[in-house]
């Protein structure tokens, strides 16, 4: 049987939650698609290639006013590849990308949308951040021109069906592979170890958790990622035991050494995949009270939860959690469950086939793939 042939377009500059998903939508596309890709950052190209994918890479050039030659790039590249490859689908990630909408509809191709957040144009103005500004507020307009828009979380779902008609809107969590074996004990038999995982960036949040671990005596942090906002962050550690360990590939060794993981963001976000990376290793996990927070919290049963931005209440929480064996097995137990309830490889796989239309002919063998 002849496979369908999609297009993965992502222009972002640094490897974070949109290059993740991207190599993991490939992942569960490849047995069933021939995949081709037209990206900016050589880890994700070299990622979508060991999966049999043909990839262009553009070249980075270098600060984020860049993005829009690469744009240009793009687009010359793209109807090169939909002309020589023949391709009729594309699947579209990032602000930027999203301009690319429109003349693709006008090519003929059927054009699926990820949105992986909120447009947040309320958090800059044009005269002050025109290159995170102007994006943002032009993609607000081009998601219109998308046959399909993905929305990562509820949270992000109801915003777009603010905008667009709700059934060009479809929702598809985020997912992970929860690891075989996870955390079964929740005894602290040495100092805790408190952790963070993202980008290092002022509305990530980590200067609440300095903040807060001034009110926790004998804890200890490990910050994992990189970002701005690190060079700011280093000095304000002063006194606390705090290791900043870079960008790693693969934190699993993090989420099973570390006590209690935090997300502290002040928004706005879309979804969190390393909360729920965190959350499917059984950790017991702190986030800020954010909708998207509550969304995969499951209100409060599946992570405790803090008011964003409140360092005493994150110090509250964390106390309660350091503090009671049984509170940090309840947590990491429930969140384990609904990691495999609700973001799992499969629900994610035969809902993204339903949405490139594969599953009418390979309905069954796309869930005996995974087993």
């Amino acid at each position: 049987m002849k496979r369908e042939r999609v297009l993965f377009i992502d222009l972002g500059s640094h490897y974070g939650g949109v290059e993740t998903y991207v190599e993991g939508l490939a992942g569960i596309l490849s047995p069933y698609v021939e995949g081709y890709a037209v990206c900016s950052l050589p880890e994700l190209g070299t990622k979508l290639r060991a999966q049999g994918m043909t990839v262009v890479c553009l070249p980075l050039l270098g600060s984020s006013w860049f993005k829009a030659v690469r744009l240009l790039l793009a687009c010359f590249v793209v109807p090169y590849m939909l002309l020589r490859f023949r391709i009729r689908t594309v699947q579209v990630n990032g602000y930027f990308e999203s301009l690319l909408l429109g003349p693709l509809r006008l090519f003929g191709c059927k054009t699926i949308y990820t949105m992986h957040g909120p447009f947040e144009t309320e958090l800059y103005t044009w005269f002050r951040n025109p290159a995170r500004f102007f994006p943002r507020a032009l993609s607000r307009r081009s998601v219109r021109f998308a046959s399909q828009v993905v929305c990562v979380s509820e949270t992000v779902g109801g915003i777009a069906r603010n905008i667009l008609p709700r059934d060009k809107v479809r929702v598809i969590a985020n997912w992970v592979r929860p690891p075989s074996s996870f955390r079964q004990t929740f005894s602290i038999n040495k100092r805790p170890q408190l952790l963070f995982v993202g980008r290092l960036e002022e509305y990530k949040g980590v200067q609440i958790i300095l903040e807060a671990m001034r009110q926790i005596p004998d804890v200890s942090l490990v910050v994992v990622g990189d970002g701005t906002y690190r060079s700011q962050l280093e000095a304000a550690v002063q006194h606390l035991d705090v290791h900043f360990a870079g960008f790693q590939p693969d934190p699993s060794r993090f989420y099973k050494d570390s006590s209690i993981f935090i997300h502290p963001s002040l928004g706005p976000e879309g979804s969190s995949l390393v909360s729920l990376e965190a959350m499917a290793y059984g950790l017991p996990c702190v986030l800020s009270d954010l909708p998207v927070n509550r969304e995969i919290a499951a209100g409060g049963q599946a992570a405790a939860l803090f008011t964003r931005g409140d360092s005493e209440s994150l110090a509250q929480q964390l106390k309660h959690l350091l503090n009671s064996e049984d509170r940090r097995q309840s947590y990491g137990l429930a969140a384990r469950q609904l990691v495999e309830q609700n973001y799992s490889l499969t629900r994610a796989t035969q809902q993204y086939m339903q949405t490139f239309g594969l599953w009418e002919t390979q309905q069954g063998t796309a869930v005996s793939s995974l087993m």
